[in-house]
């Protein structure tokens, strides 16, 4: 017994340790990330239902131009015999195809008009891809950036450890004084404080993207990645053209104006008449059955065929009204339009501009960088030698510390302004490499 307990133990101490293997083998880079989040984010799958939805739609409006059958049936028992036949009972059976042939083009109209919003809610989808691409790319790119600040806040705190350190020493053999050593220990405290900041924007930004990952909590996935710069070549010009063809808010005002001129070719059929190609088939009796009765033992069926047609004369003006309501409407769309291409014109410029200047941004801080690090070295050699004073020394160590926050700042805000100008054009790349993209 206790040998099967010991078995059944480690059988669950194995799944568990091969479970939790599983879980830790779960890493990402932004690429791996933002595709992950693609097909698994439920916005994502919240928007291609609803294009699968409208697909079903434009097929429901496509089957409105071919035949119906309708059946009817109908039994009724009086309270006595009928003059006519003698008889309590009635009962009818009718079966009838009905296939429009004109409908004053509201059909057409109507299924081109399904046919639009199919391809709208795909535009939706795609701008929802989109969408979520850049919320990945904009939660990944803060976390790696916290990560990188960490990195330098553990350098620094280890300065001002070393500082502390040689400070307390030079103290205990009469060479410095006890203020080095107190102004050590005050950078030592500022350095774990904002190293304590950078660990809590990892962790915040961290569940961010299991959230926009849809991994669930204790999954133990991790994300790697390095703040690397990729060189952006491509003109004003050709970005307004990729962002005139692809964005898809643009794209989306231009269905809706096809779908408003839909709406008022639907107003405008109400106009015309209705005309059906009709055939049936009808049997009566006096049983259950409506096959014929105690008088009528043949000829009791029939079939039928025959045109239907169906025009509305007057309707005290509503039609005309519908009719100027999708006039209006249809200019409003266009109008919309025009305003849509406008903001996204604009749109790509600042975001080029933007990623035009951190770019620079982005050498200027590399510049600062170097110059502190020789700066921090000159100080800390002229205070050793007694040269410099303890106070030049911080004052070079925070301004390299302050550089490298900064650098780190510029290289991310650089990526993220990629980001941005990707999702501006209409553009998915996941990695925010050129050239690489999704379909």
């Amino acid at each position: 017994m206790r040998l099967r307990c010991l078995c059944f133990f480690l059988l669950c101490a194995s799944l568990c340790v091969s479970g939790g293997e599983a879980c830790a083998a779960q890493k990402f880079d932004m690429e791996q990330a933002v595709l992950h989040a693609l097909k698994n984010n439920p916005s994502v799958e919240s928007a291609s239902l609803a294009a699968q939805a409208a697909e079903a739609g434009r097929k429901a409006a496509r089957s409105a131009f071919g035949p119906s059958v309708s059946a009817s049936y109908e039994f009724d028992r009086f309270n006595k015999d009928r003059p006519s036949r003698s008889e309590r009972n009635a009962a009818s059976l009718t079966v009838r195809l009905s296939q429009p042939l004109f409908t004053g083009w509201q059909l057409l109209n109507e299924y081109q008009k399904a046919r639009l919003q199919e391809e709208s809610q795909k535009i939706r989808l795609e701008s929802q891809r989109l969408s979520t691409a850049l919320q990945v790319q904009q939660a990944f790119l803060s976390y790696v950036k916290s990560q990188e600040s960490i990195r330098s806040g553990k350098k620094r705190l280890e300065r001002a450890r070393n500082q502390l350190a040689m400070t307390k020493t030079a103290r205990e053999i009469g060479l410095k004084p006890r203020l080095d050593m107190l102004q050590a220990e005050v950078e030592v405290s500022r350095s774990e404080a904002a190293l304590i900041s950078h660990e809590n924007e990892r962790g915040v930004f961290y569940e961010r993207l299991n959230s926009l990952l849809d991994i669930q909590q204790g999954a133990g996935a991790e994300y790697l990645g390095r703040l690397d710069i990729h060189p952006f070549r491509r003109t004003l010009e050709q970005c307004l053209a990729i962002a005139l063809e692809s964005r898809p808010d643009l794209l989306l005002a231009r269905k809706s104006a096809e779908i408003a001129a839909a709406d008022l070719g639907i107003a405008k059929s109400q106009f015309w008449p209705r005309v059906s190609a009709v055939l049936g088939w009808t049997t009566s009796g006096s049983r259950v059955g409506a096959d014929g009765g105690k008088y009528a033992k043949k000829d009791y069926s029939y079939a039928h065929v025959g045109l239907a047609v169906n025009w509305t004369l007057f309707t005290s003006g509503q039609r005309m009204h519908l009719t100027r309501q999708a006039q209006r409407q249809l200019a409003a769309m266009e109008a919309a339009v025009r305003a849509a291409v406008n903001e996204s014109a604009y749109a790509v410029r600042a975001c080029l501009i933007t990623a035009q200047d951190a770019y620079r941004t982005v050498k200027v801080a590399e510049k600062a960088v170097s110059a502190a690090r020789e700066s921090y070295a000159d100080a800390r050699m002229r205070y050793e030698v007694q040269s410099g004073t303890f106070l030049e020394m911080l004052t070079a160590q925070s301004a390299l510390s302050e550089a490298e926050l900064a650098e780190i700042s510029s290289r991310a805000e650089c990526l993220l302004s990629l980001a941005r100008l990707y999702e501006a054009m209409g553009e998915l790349h996941p990695g925010l490499r050129e050239g690489k993209t999704i379909p």
